[in-house]
């Protein structure tokens, strides 16, 4: 089975190559590297809209509350966040501002 760009990175350039082919190499890599992530990303939504599709099917209202609870839980962990760093700021040594 052949394998596609992505699953494999092109050979680095030999020492004679010039420098700029060096460079469009890294581009195509670090293009490869973003298409790469925006795919994984799409696939990532369609698989949660999908479960989250379903389980409203099966249970009417479950995507409300899913979204109710996690509110609630984004928001105690900002505020637990807030709690973590207020208490790791050092105080100014001998009161200075």
């Amino acid at each position: 089975m052949p394998q596609s760009k992505l699953d494999e990175p092109e050979t680095p350039p030999l020492a004679d190559e010039p420098e700029s082919s060096s460079v469009l190499n890294f581009e195509q890599w670090i293009e490869a590297l973003k298409s790469s992530d925006r795919l994984f990303y799409n696939m990532m939504a369609i698989e949660v809209w999908s479960i989250a599709k379903t389980m409203d099917t099966l249970f009417p209202g479950f995507w409300n509350r899913f979204m109710t609870n996690r509110r609630f839980a984004l928001q105690e962990f900002i505020k637990q966040k807030k709690a973590a760093q207020s208490q790791e700021v050092p105080s100014p040594p001998n009161g200075e501002p």
